[in-house]
């Protein structure tokens, strides 16, 4: 991708997930990076998902620094680097506030695989990262150890982060995620005790 398909592409995806109520006005943040050249393109700070333009996409490098763009960029823009460096295999990170993966996520409690869907983010429970606080280089250090094991993890207290091959496939995770964790919190609403068993997933992902 150009430089300005990758802005346009992170533009595109930041909408999409608000469109789908995975966050709300700017809350949020999401990123792409090339490996190539070791840039990261990401949302800026405090920036509506209805203002964004290719020019307000901030390009900065693993060290943070802005290498273009005007704008402040996300204060989550360390989480970011770090998904990236601990997922190398990673094109792109998003980090959503995803209402039933946040209930999780404040509770502190982690999201089992309760359902078939689950595989498509590995088939493994959603482990939470303990708290920092948002935009702290603290906060982007709590991701390494979920994120060693699985490209999906919960913020205690804040939300969820997501790394995939590509922005998209990034995004589809936490939807995924997300419809795990409403099919879970309604599961434990009705009394259910027993939930699937984590070797089918075994089953389908070496199927």
């Amino acid at each position: 991708m150009t430089n300005l398909e990758m802005k346009k592409e992170v533009i595109r995806i930041a909408r999409k997930a608000d469109q789908m109520e995975l966050c709300r006005h700017k809350s949020g943040n999401f990123s792409m990076i090339d490996r190539k050249q070791n840039l990261v393109y990401i949302t800026p700070s405090g920036i509506s998902r209805d203002d964004l333009t290719p020019e307000k996409i901030v390009v900065v490098d693993l060290e943070g620094n802005v290498v273009d763009g005007d704008l402040h960029p996300s204060i989550e823009t360390f989480m970011h680097i770090t998904a990236y460096k601990v997922r190398p295999e990673a094109g792109g990170v998003a980090h959503t506030h995803s209402r039933y993966s946040t209930i999780f996520a404040c509770m502190g409690k982690e999201i089992p695989p309760v359902s078939a869907e689950a595989v498509l983010y590995g088939g493994k429970p959603v482990k939470v990262a303990e708290f920092a606080p948002p935009g702290s280089r603290e906060l982007a250090q709590t991701i390494v150890e979920p994120m060693k094991e699985s490209d999906v993890c919960l913020l205690k207290y804040h939300g969820i982060i997501a790394a995939g091959e590509d922005l998209e496939k990034a995004l589809i995770k936490l939807i995924y995620v997300e419809e795990v964790a409403f099919l879970y919190y309604h599961m434990l609403a009705l009394g259910q005790k027993e939930f699937m068993p984590l070797n089918l997933f075994d089953a389908m992902l070496n199927g």
